[in-house]
């Protein structure tokens, strides 16, 4: 009797159970270790030095010739970013009369870049590229020792008329530029050589902080969406470190990587940042010409951290540097370096794609499912050094976890849920990440099958996917990675 009560128990718990359509399902994932991934602050960048737009230097590029010699490689097809260093003079040659809106030559480069798939990133920098109308407003220039040189001219940054001016430009710079679509991150400091943060000229060195926090204060002021970044050098750590990386959530660049410039002391200061913030980084050694690629850059021969006789050596020390310093971003550069790397290093081109940045993906997802509630254990992997710098206060977390039910047919979103607890940002190299989500699907779901599918999405844009995951295209549906079908 008691072994025929246990079988009709059994039988009905069996009979509820399919009648609550009770399912298991477990799916693995490989990753895509060689594709591009078009993700926003990482990847390959291209270079523009600023010589496009400077009368001076267009016997070697101008906009037009820029773009050819980068078509003859496909550069695009390898990076993510333009980034364009450029003195405010340029953009800015008569005050209120922005190149973005009166310099034609200049709209077609743009558009050039946008044409080619590719984020914009800016640095403004015034290297004897103050406009003129700042100084005949009454700011104050030097010509500093032992530069002597009219186009080594610099202003005293800390002039009262020079700030006023420039705030008024990064005004209207953060009206036209600040949109996510369109650029990647903005160099929001841009003070003394090359913009790089030395050789800061002043009319009193005490107020250094307070041009640094002026400076940047600006800039944070104005530039809502778009990532902010600053240079990171012991020259002003301390005043950076609490002013700039930690109030106002910047992340840190360095010019540099691949080479003694880079000291111990700033390596240790990067790993104090990270992984809360991302690292922009960029290579020191490069070329630009063919006649210069062995002879005057040579520098490299005299490194004091690495040993490099060649520039095959110097790149792939730079690569090697760039991964052990977590680097979001390295760059190709300018058009003729850019050929260098595609056509004689393509597989530290392909290393940097395969490591650098951030490769996020799934790695396991086990889907219990009864009726309408659907209970998702998932481990997801980085496999890059870098991270997805959610936690930048433009950024805020924007980007999540969200899993999807589409139309089998239509591949339409029926229904999405954002997993508003799970923070992408955390994924880091090395590390497994495992989550349980809940799902209580609404009963204004129509019943019938769906496609279970998981992505990160921008909340900013709705429940679209914003951040291509790192798998094969077959494993994805419209960037959804896709799970298994269920019966609602």
């Amino acid at each position: 009797m008691k072994f025929y009560y246990i079988l009709v128990l059994s039988s009905i718990l069996f009979s509820l159970s399919c009648c609550n359509n009770y399912k298991t399902v477990s799916v693995s994932f490989k990753p895509d270790t060689v594709s591009v991934l078009r993700n926003p602050a990482m990847g390959w960048v291209m270079y523009e030095e600023g010589w496009s737009f400077m009368k001076s230097h267009q016997k070697w590029y101008d906009p037009v010739k820029f773009w050819e010699e980068m078509d003859e490689v496909q550069a695009h097809e390898y990076a993510n970013i333009l980034y364009i260093r450029v003195l405010w003079n340029v953009l800015e040659p008569e005050e209120g009369r922005y190149a973005w809106i009166y310099d034609e030559e200049y709209k077609a480069y743009i558009q050039k870049a946008k044409e080619r798939g590719l984020k914009l990133a800016f640095r403004v920098f015034f290297d004897n590229g103050v406009p003129d109308f700042v100084y005949e407003a009454g700011a104050h220039s030097t010509l500093e020792p032992p530069l002597s040189r009219v186009e080594d001219k610099m202003p005293y940054f800390d002039d009262p008329v020079f700030l006023e001016k420039l705030s008024n430009f990064i005004a209207a710079f953060a009206k036209e530029y600040d949109n996510p679509d369109v650029v990647d991150f903005v160099d929001a400091y841009g003070l003394g050589r090359w913009g790089e943060g030395h050789g800061v000229t002043l009319k009193d060195n005490a107020r250094l902080p307070d041009v640094i926090e002026k400076v940047t204060g600006e800039y944070a002021r104005h530039f809502k969406r778009v990532l902010t970044v600053m240079n990171l050098s012991y020259a002003d750590w301390e005043y950076t470190k609490p002013l700039v990386f930690d109030r106002l959530g910047f992340l840190p660049r360095r010019d540099g990587v691949g080479s003694f410039w880079f000291s111990d002391e700033e390596r240790n200061y990067l790993n104090e940042l990270f992984p809360q913030k991302a690292h922009i980084g960029e290579g020191c050694y490069w070329f630009a010409f063919p006649h210069k690629d062995t002879t005057v850059y040579d520098a490299f021969k005299q490194d004091k951290r690495f040993k490099m006789d060649n520039f095959s050596e110097a790149f792939t020390v730079v690569v090697d540097d760039a991964l052990a310093t977590h680097s979001n971003t390295l760059d190709l550069r300018v058009p003729y370096q850019c050929k260098y790397w595609i056509e004689k290093l393509p597989e530290q081109v392909q290393r940097f794609v395969t490591h650098g940045g951030y490769r996020l993906y799934p790695q396991t997802i086990k889907v219990e499912q009864q009726g309408r509630r659907i209970l998702i254990s998932h481990e997801w992997l980085n496999m890059g050094v870098g991270v997805l710098p959610n936690r930048h206060p433009n950024w805020n977390h924007k980007y999540k976890l969200c899993f999807s039910l589409l139309d089998p047919a239509t591949k339409n979103i029926k229904y999405s849920m954002v997993e508003t607890n799970i923070e992408p940002a955390d994924w880091v190299k090395g590390q497994a990440h495992i989550y349980k989500t809940d799902i209580s699907i609404p009963e204004e779901l129509h019943k019938g099958d769906y496609l279970l599918c998981v992505g990160i999405v921008d909340t900013t844009k709705g429940d679209i996917p914003g951040i291509n995951l790192s798998l094969p295209v077959d494993k994805l549906i419209d960037d959804w990675a896709y799970i298994s079908k269920v019966n609602i």
